[in-house]
């Protein structure tokens, strides 16, 4: 027989033996992954991938998951995050899968983070979940839903040096009209009737009440409640519609205290909302000029969040989760009450805008910047642009200094000078005794307008420039105040750079910035103005030891301190500020200023200008439509300086 042929008969049983084996194997295995395959852990994992969004294909399980997480995604402003943390394991057709879930809460609050428990049933159609309310939160009742409270932290405050509260939570009572209590009276003619009794514009409101909702309280005027009796309400509720709702909100303790240092906050507008490319939501307070627009943040705090629970048919809920609020702080300020109050009763009478800011030099403080009451658009104190006049002569005095000049060299003072073809004068104040020759301690004394123009050959406008940033001139607005500090231009020449040695020309500075300067040469160092006290320091320290002082390139040496203290100590002993040599304590130094202008009637006008300083205190008066300046500014700095 061929051995080949018996080979193959004998292999034919083994190969039918494996073949065998082979497909029992294919068998077994396929029914262990068909059982692996429908244990429901795909399913599990597919509950919590369709948890976030509510992605079911029961339409059922989808409204319940809109009615439990819909307020709560919509006030977040996002879904959760749902990760299945453990399948469980599959028994008697059940499977318990964990479901861990985290909600990132708006405004910074953080996330909230959850575990709950799903059950999958096998039934005929394969695997299902059981959407319980407590699958979407723990121990979540059958009608409750989630949703989200703000939590509002409170109101700082913004104080005085010592601590008196200046600006911070106010009552007060919004005046307006319920569009739901008109019944069937006329909307417009409401609104106009009510305008007119809080003299408001009676277009405005009628138009702000037709574009409300027929639901809408429409607010026409928010007052203090302690200056109720300056309103007709009496005659106000007769009207149909009217309503007074008493709130809470941030405001000045003071009607207008040291108007543009404090700012202010008020409720965003739609238009804010609006322009803030989602910065700004509805609610938000929006601050506007000031301490409290630099300090805004640490005003306001930081708002807090409480999930809840919510049963609309029972009317009731319950907090799942909170966030604290972070409360505002106090904000101190450099401002003194008492020098305040006595700087805005100084000029209390003046017809015209009109200014007093007092400093401390030896540290810059802003002890008071107050107004006049009348004029006062915008804070001239502080952002007025005003040719300084004669005051800005102790800039001109540095230059000349530094030029070689003593208070002992003699300059030229006539009548009346000629720069270039343009005519100049003195004040028609100054006695016609004092014209000629006089050293440069008389020129500043009696404040020589052309003794000080005649010397514009001997400091060039860059010297003039130079000497100006030295006594703190053209420095940055201190952090918390909208200030102009003045400006020179360096590259001013000719007529320009003469009538700049004597503070007219384009010479511009605010009654700040004048402070400054003064501040300055008393201080013998350049000082740097503040309005926000140190968390630091000792707010309470009269030491003066440390000064305020911004690096410049030519700083004051001390011989030019003392050159220029005697100086103008000299205005005080024999010139134009004789009025107050008679005060007691330190000696007083200063000048006085006075700058033509003419106004929108082409009349020829004087500003009035007057800088004093005593011991560690400066002050600077200005009225912008007053007389010479030891006039007009004069008693009203004396007044400061001797209530102070």
């Amino acid at each position: 027989m061929d051995s080949s042929a018996s080979r193959s008969r004998r292999r034919g049983p083994v190969i039918l033996v494996v073949a065998l084996v082979v497909i029992a194997a294919l068998v077994v295995g396929g029914l262990l992954w068909r059982q692996r395959a429908d244990n429901g852990e795909e399913e599990a994992q597919a509950l919590a991938d369709a948890l976030p969004e509510g992605d079911f294909s029961s339409e059922t399980d989808t409204a319940e998951h809109d009615r439990i997480l819909g307020p709560l995604i919509e006030a977040t402003g996002a879904a959760p995050e749902v990760e299945l943390a453990d399948a469980g394991t599959a028994d008697d057709g059940l499977r318990t899968a964990t479901l861990d879930w985290t909600w990132t809460l708006p405004d910074d609050a953080g996330t909230w983070e959850y575990t709950t428990e799903a059950t999958l049933h096998r039934g005929e159609d394969g695997w299902s979940a059981d959407l319980t309310p407590e699958v979407f939160a723990p121990d979540l009742g059958d009608r409750e839903n989630l949703d989200l409270k703000t939590v509002d932290p409170t109101l700082g405050t913004v104080t005085d040096r010592d601590g008196k509260e200046l600006y911070g939570p106010g009552e007060v009572k919004v005046l307006g009209l319920d569009k739901t209590q008109l019944e069937d009276a006329d909307p417009e003619a409401s609104a106009r009737e009510l305008a007119g009794l809080l003299d408001i514009d009676e277009d405005r409101f009628a138009q702000s009440v037709a574009d409300y909702g027929p639901d809408a309280f429409v607010p026409a005027l928010t007052i203090r409640v302690s200056d109720e009796g300056d309103y007709p309400l009496d005659d106000a509720a007769d009207v149909a519609g009217f309503r007074a709702v008493e709130k809470t909100q941030p405001l000045a303790t003071e009607r207008d205290y040291a108007p543009g240092v404090l700012g202010a906050l008020r409720e965003a507008s739609a238009e804010d909302v609006e322009e803030s490319d989602g910065e700004i939501e509805s609610g938000d307070l929006v601050a506007s000029g000031g301490i409290v627009a630099a300090e805004r943040e640490a005003l306001v705090g930081t708002a807090g969040a409480k999930v809840i629970a919510v049963d609309p048919d029972a009317g009731t809920e319950r907090s799942l989760h909170e966030v604290a609020a972070v409360d505002g702080t106090e904000v101190r300020t450099t401002l003194d009450d008492h020098l305040q109050r006595l700087a805005t009763s100084a000029i209390a009478d003046e017809d015209s805008a009109s200014a007093v800011v007092a400093l401390r030099p030896s540290t810059g403080e802003v002890l008071a910047s107050a107004l006049g009451p009348t004029g006062q658009s915008y804070p001239v104190g502080l952002v007025g642009q005003y040719a300084p006049g004669s005051t800005f002569k102790a800039v001109t005095a540095l230059a000349l200094l530094r030029a070689g000049v003593t208070p002992d060299t003699t300059l030229q003072c006539p009548e009346t000078a000629t720069v270039e073809g343009r005519s100049f004068k003195n004040a028609d104040s100054m006695s016609p005794d004092l014209f000629g020759s006089m050293p440069l301690r008389d020129a500043i004394a009696h404040s020589c307008n052309t003794a000080m123009l005649l010397e514009y050959d001997t400091v060039d406008q860059q010297q003039l420039a130079d000497a100006a940033t030295t006594l703190g001139i053209g420095q940055d607005a201190p952090t918390g105040l909208e200030a102009f500090m003045g400006s020179v231009d360096p590259e001013d020449e000719g007529v320009e750079h003469a009538a700049a040695m004597m503070g007219q020309g384009r010479v511009l500075a605010s009654p700040l910035a004048m402070a400054v300067v003064l501040a300055s040469v008393q201080n013998g160092a350049t000082v740097q103005p503040k309005i926000l006290a140190d968390s630091d320091s000792d707010s309470d320290s009269d030491s003066g030891t440390e000064s305020a002082a911004p690096e410049v390139d030519s700083p004051l040496t001390e011989d030019e301190t003392a050159q220029m203290q005697e100086l103008l100590r000299g205005v005080v002993t024999d010139g134009s500020l004789r009025d107050f040599a008679d005060l007691p304590g330190d000696p007083v130094i200063g000048k006085t200023g006075t700058a033509e202008w003419t106004n929108e009637d082409g009349e020829l006008k004087l500003h009035s200008w007057v800088i004093v300083a005593q011991g560690d205190l400066v002050i600077a008066a200005f009225v912008e439509d007053g007389s010479y300046g030891s006039t007009t500014a004069g008693p009203i700095a004396r007044e400061v300086l001797e209530g102070a």
